[in-house]
């Protein structure tokens, strides 16, 4: 795990543990740096209209002028919108959806709770999710958009969307400090759990609104994934899970201490290959889970490694856009 002491300042975006060699916490330096490379990812098509309408048609889905698609029908849908000649055809209820022309306010969710302070090569998932965050910043504004966020750790902070840049430069120092702070604090507090949060999150996503959930999705009970299902009816929600490698699969390398890096410390022997296969097939089910669900309420996932680069981490981010 990459340690935070005697951090560094390295050209890259974050900071350098000397005892891990892991990217521990983002500066706001960074974040501001991401600007640049914007132009380079793969954008969805888009439409130019007058600037106050926005940049581009809505992704969202609603009630227009446009026809886009005829679908299942879910509960929550205007019954006005049934198509009854697809309905008829095939024996199974169907509704019309629309494609809307309107400004499109993005909301992020920041996870930062205790487990994304963590990694065992690159960079923490906290600073992965920066990233991501400050990318979204930049891409929103270039596309005349407004863009808010809720960061969530021990405490909450919700910042409302805007098109300002002062407004954009709160965000990233407040996503700053908190990836600071959780680095380098010893036995940070929980706070609120995903279902509590994520309703929280229901309450304030305004219809028609882009929604970004960046996490790592631990303790993502069907429960609380059941507030993000719900958003989904009214918001386009995307899923931007980041995990570390070593969650996914321990290595064979005999008796291995872990620590809070306080006074408590765990040895575990990973020398035990049915312990080993044991916690493969349950992070295994965990992810399968994350990805049912995705496809089961068409919610774009994109999954990010504390291993990518920050190139790597750009490209799927791009392909997760389109």
């Amino acid at each position: 795990m990459a340690m935070q002491s005697g951090a560094r300042q390295t050209g890259q975006a974050g900071y350098i543990g000397q005892q891990g060699d892991g990217i521990v916490f983002s500066s706001l330096q960074s974040l501001l740096h991401l600007q640049g490379q914007v132009r380079t990812l793969v954008l969805a098509k888009r439409h130019i209209r007058a600037r106050h309408a926005g940049l581009h048609r809505s992704v969202h889905k609603g009630r227009g002028m446009d026809f886009a698609e005829s679908r299942m029908y879910q509960p929550g849908d205007d019954i006005r919108t049934i198509d009854w000649r697809v309905t008829a055809r095939s024996g199974r209820v169907h509704t019309k959806v629309f494609e809307e022309e309107r400004e499109k306010p993005v909301l992020l969710w920041m996870d930062l709770r205790p487990s994304m302070f963590f990694a065992t090569r690159g960079r923490f998932k906290s600073v992965v999710a920066a990233e991501i965050a400050a990318l979204l910043l930049w891409k929103t504004l270039e596309d005349g958009d407004r863009i808010g966020g809720i960061l969530q750790n021990s405490s909450h902070i919700e910042l409302k969307p805007s098109r300002s840049r002062s407004a954009a430069l709160h965000l990233l120092r407040e996503l700053s400090e908190m990836t600071r702070h959780g680095a380098t604090t010893i036995n940070p507090a929980r706070g609120e759990d995903l279902q509590s949060s994520w309703t929280r999150l229901r309450r304030v996503a305004q219809a028609g609104s882009q929604v970004f959930v960046v996490s790592d999705f631990r303790q993502a009970t069907p429960t609380a994934l059941r507030q993000l299902a719900m958003i989904s009816r009214h918001s386009q929600v995307t899923l931007v899970v980041i995990h570390d490698p070593f969650e996914d699969n321990l290595p064979s390398q005999g008796n291995v201490r872990l620590t809070d890096g306080g006074k408590r410390k765990l040895w575990v022997n990973l020398g035990l290959s049915l312990w080993r296969n044991r916690y493969h097939e349950r992070a295994q089910q965990s992810r399968k889970v994350l990805q049912d669900f995705s496809r089961s309420y068409r919610l774009p996932l994109i999954e990010l490694s504390t291993a990518d680069t920050s190139n790597a981490c750009l490209l799927k981010l791009s392909r997760g856009l389109r």
